[in-house]
């Protein structure tokens, strides 16, 4: 899977799209291994308005037609963000957290909140299908 860090999916999506409020793209591309550009026209064609968020079956139905699967992951709400990371461990996940999305991958926090104590509301595994 190609692998981008949150700054530089966040730098495309600022300079080159000129968007904002982007947190279920960069998830997408996170998890999928798309190209910003490529996860903002799928999210795009999916119904996300530009500089808008979206709604969780909206970015999980992307990354299921991208041949993944997501399963929901019990036992992390209520835990803080800056935690996930080592619980988690290997893999690749989506925390969601009061109004945003977050990629974990392989224990890395691909967001920009990274580090905070935000209360945890799901957990999703994302894995690739066979």
């Amino acid at each position: 899977m190609n692998y981008q860090t949150y700054e530089k999916l966040a730098h495309v999506g600022h300079k080159h799209y000129k968007d904002t409020n982007f947190c279920t793209v960069i998830a997408v591309a996170s998890v999928t291994g798309m190209s910003f550009g490529k996860a903002r026209i799928k999210m795009e064609k999916a119904g996300r308005p530009h500089r808008k968020g979206t709604l969780t079956n909206t970015f999980h139905n992307v990354i299921k037609k991208r041949g993944f699967d997501i399963e929901f992951v019990s036992g992390y709400c209520g835990h803080q963000v800056k935690t996930m990371g080592k619980k988690l461990g290997k893999g690749t996940y989506l925390v969601e957290i009061r109004n945003h999305v977050i990629a974990f991958v392989d224990g890395v926090c691909n967001d920009w909140s990274d580090g905070r104590s935000f209360k945890v509301i799901c957990v999703h595994k994302v894995t690739k299908s066979n």
